[in-house]
């Protein structure tokens, strides 16, 4: 990849970044999303923006530094070393966006959210390129011994495990907009129905790469891509779950009804709004149910809210926001 790539490439995220934290605040705010006296907007625009050009020199050199010739000659005979270096100039990229993911990704704001995970994508696709490019200069004691040799793998078919990969986390990307579960977030079904069948193609599919990828040991690379796909698999096997328990039958109307017994904030920077209602049931169990801002600041506790919502076909209760949801169309 051209060094122009790498650096335009990153800018353009950047800016990406910047245009979609003005473009959603913004329309949040036309929209009533904020509180009568959120007079502060202009702090994560500001703070975005300045996040963004003191960042900025770090990853033009991040950009830059493992094309300059001088490196690559300097990772002959150490090669350890420049790869420490790389290491330190990814670390505060991946960081940054890494939080940026955490801190928007709420109700209203995933857009911000996408935004800095396109940044996370690109940084990893500059960190592939590094690897390639600084494997052919390392020096040759630093190469790992010969291995048993193993089938090729045409470039093709890297190039088709990364779609289906990505393919197969598209839902999650849907269901950010179109399925809310202010309860149960389905992570524990999705370990449950999905970790022995991702369990197979961890073990089976971390061993098949790990004999593949060529500056890491079989066994060492097997365990690092088999625990990556466990974990992918899992994780963004979730929707999935929310899927079926949102499309099979039965489906029932249901409303919580109860009382604010408490109020608080939790996950990376306070952002999300949790109320603790007691139920006006017969056991008075108390669950959390997360709201936006808006509605957190407004409702005080020993107020009653009213929450109206689908049970699915997995007890999970739902709100959806899509039309071609079935509860959707039956306006539930």
């Amino acid at each position: 990849m051209k060094r122009w790539h790498r650096a335009v490439a990153l800018a353009v995220a950047l800016v990406l970044i910047n245009a979609a934290t003005q473009m959603v605040i913004r329309a949040n705010l036309s929209a009533g999303l904020y509180p009568a006296d959120a007079d502060s907007i202009g702090i994560p625009i500001m703070t975005t923006l300045y996040l963004s050009l003191a960042l900025g020199p770090w990853l033009l050199l991040l950009a830059l530094f493992a094309t300059f010739q001088a490196v690559r000659a300097y990772c002959a005979r150490a090669g350890t070393l420049v790869i420490a270096v790389l290491v330190i100039l990814y670390v505060p990229a991946v960081a940054f966006a890494l939080g940026g993911i955490a801190y928007w990704a709420a109700p209203d704001h995933y857009l911000i959210a996408l935004a800095f995970a396109v940044l996370l994508l690109v940084l990893v696709a500059l960190a592939w390129d590094d690897a390639r490019a600084l494997r052919t200069a390392l020096p040759s004691g630093s190469v790992p011994e010969a291995r048993p040799a193993v089938p090729a793998t045409a470039q093709h078919t890297w190039y088709a495990i990364g779609l289906a990969l990505f393919l197969y986390a598209l839902p999650f990307i849907h269901n950010l907009g179109c399925i809310d579960v202010p309860f149960n977030t389905g992570y524990d079904l999705g370990l449950l129905y999905l970790g022995l069948p991702a369990a197979v193609v961890a073990i089976f599919g971390g061993r098949w790469i790990g004999t593949r990828i060529g500056w890491l040991t079989a066994r060492t690379g097997g365990l690092l891509a088999g625990a990556a796909l466990f974990v992918w698999l899992v994780v963004l096997g979730q929707p999935y779950v929310l899927l079926a328990n949102a499309l099979l039958s039965p489906q029932r109307p249901v409303l919580y009804e109860g009382v604010i017994v408490d109020k608080l904030k939790s996950g990376f920077r306070d952002r999300n709004h949790i109320l603790r209602v007691q139920l006006a049931s017969v056991t008075r169990d108390v669950i959390s149910m997360e709201v936006n801002e808006h509605e957190y600041s407004r409702l005080r506790i020993g107020d009653r809210v009213a929450k109206p919502m689908m049970l699915g076909a997995l007890q999970v209760p739902y709100i959806a926001r899509c039309r071609w949801l079935p509860s959707a169309r039956r306006g539930m």
